[in-house]
């Protein structure tokens, strides 16, 4: 097998002076590659766990090894049996094997196989071969930016740090550690319970009992907010936001401060500029039909400029990126956590999201799944709560009954991978006598249908039609007593 030659020239490279047009050999062992593969052929039970945790197709050079790395990485997941001649079948199967070279290569790599003890030292020659190919790529990347766009220092910068940020992220790996290396922080974290007793242990909800049975947002944990197209989960998302942002607990003090947790948040549906007009509506209480037909009066422009004043000092992040896939989001999430230091990351919405690996291309349920795990995982890497919108499919509107966790549209997997589900249901807007309430306070359900770690309950929200806001019933009776 031959590997590839050095990258393709570039038409660009004609403009690039001496000093720059270098081209350096591309880095890789292509034994460590061939004893890898050989032993995940030799070893399948003992090696492919393995290999599949620390590296994936991409960290091979020679374009007949990642082939077959996927290859067996397919078959393990189905739970085929993986050998010389199960994989040479697959190969005919899908009229890969003269491309590849089968059975010839297969021989060949099983002939590498020396010990399944030495693996551990090969994948991490592949790994590490790997990060500096990309790092070739990226400081090339640079390199040429630098070069084309000298005016452009800003943007040159922007690029550079965000194309390195992306390789050293390629490098981080999650180890395993012993049990006892975490008794004294879950004492700590017990402490702390004990310390903070009566008091919210994560971030604010915004509605009392919501608070009471979760505590309020817990790091590492995937909320899905779950809804069907119309139902408020943006309204109740930015809802969510607002109090986050109100204030926060500081330790050193023993008391909440402002400003409050900082919230990122994708809105791949809405603009900015949309999210900012419900916003400033909801928290100024003007209408937002009002605004948009600029009907205010100059009192309520009066209102709303000093408003907008205040919201400047939000610890708020967008991001109105359309058409991301899930690795996109994963760093642009990575790069604004290393920026602004999020508490709390909001997504709206998932199946608007997409994925980019060849498993979920023809299937949307697969995708779904890889999309989920990709946002769960994202949560614990980061170590904060990521509050994820979901669309409900029409079978939650059959029969006008409440939506239940089988009506998570598109994939199970969305269940299984949340920490929490609530469920956003609109209640009955008519009496036992067919009238039709003309408050514009709409009482919704919400139905925490799944807490990993808590009860689970309905509560009882109201939405504030002209304001685009949802509102604690708690807090309207408190107000309505005083």
């Amino acid at each position: 097998m031959t590997p590839p030659t050095n990258r393709p020239k570039n038409k660009r490279d004609r403009s690039i002076p001496d000093s720059l047009s270098v081209t350096l050999p591309p880095l890789y062992s292509a034994e460590a590659e061939k004893a890898v593969l050989g032993s995940m052929l030799v070893q399948p039970d003992t090696v492919v766990d393995q290999a599949l945790e620390k590296i994936n197709r991409n960290d091979f050079f020679v374009p007949g090894h990642q082939e077959l790395f996927e290859v067996i990485r397919e078959m393990h997941s189905l739970r085929q049996a993986v050998d010389i001649m199960t994989v040479h079948q697959h190969l005919v199967d899908r009229k890969m094997a003269e491309a590849v070279g089968s059975p010839a290569i297969l021989g060949e790599l099983a002939n590498f196989f020396g010990s399944h003890l030495n693996v551990g030292t090969y994948i991490k020659m592949v790994k590490e071969k790997s990060l500096l190919r990309h790092l070739q790529l990226a400081c090339s990347t640079i390199t040429q930016m630098i070069h084309d766009q000298p005016h452009a220092v800003n943007t040159v910068m922007d690029t550079a740090q965000s194309e390195i940020f992306k390789v050293a992220n390629m490098g981080l790996t999650q180890s395993t550690i012993p049990a006892r290396e975490e008794i004294d922080r879950a004492i700590t974290m017990v402490e702390n319970f004990q310390a903070r007793k009566g008091h919210l242990m994560g971030i604010p909800t915004g509605f009392y009992r919501l608070n009471e049975l979760t505590t309020g947002w817990q790091p590492g944990d995937m909320v899905v907010l779950a809804a069907r197209p119309g139902a408020g989960k943006t309204a109740l998302a930015l809802t969510f936001a607002r109090h986050a942002m109100n204030q926060k607990y500081d330790a050193k003090r023993d008391d909440w401060v402002k400003p409050g947790y900082g919230v990122g948040l994708f809105s791949l549906e809405m603009t900015n500029s949309q999210l900012m007009l419900r916003l400033m509506a909801s928290a100024m209480g003007e209408s937002l039909q009002k605004i948009r037909r600029g009907e205010l009066d100059e009192s309520g422009m009066q209102k709303l400029r000093m408003g907008a004043e205040d919201m400047k000092s939000w610890p708020l992040f967008l991001d109105d990126s359309g058409d991301l896939s899930i690795h996109q989001l994963r760093g642009k999430a990575r790069r604004m956590k290393d920026r602004y230091n999020i508490d709390l990351l909001i997504i709206d919405y998932l199946q608007l999201l997409r994925s980019d690996s060849d498993q979920a291309r023809d299937n949307r349920q697969n995708e779904v799944a890889e999309i989920s795990r990709g946002i769960k995982s994202l949560a614990k890497e980061l170590n904060i709560p990521i509050i994820v919108l979901a669309q409900l499919n029409r079978r939650a509107e059959e029969g006008k009954l409440e939506p239940a966790l089988h009506n998570l549209r598109e994939s199970g997997a969305i269940e299984q991978d949340a920490d929490m589900v609530l469920l956003l249901h609109k209640q009955s807007d008519q009496d036992q006598d067919g009238e039709t309430h003309r408050n514009p306070l709409m009482p919704y359900k919400l139905k925490i249908a799944k807490q990993r770690n808590g009860p689970i309950d309905d509560i009882i929200i109201n939405f504030n039609s002209p304001y685009t806001r949802f509102e604690d019933p708690v807090r309207h009776e408190a107000r309505t007593e005083d």
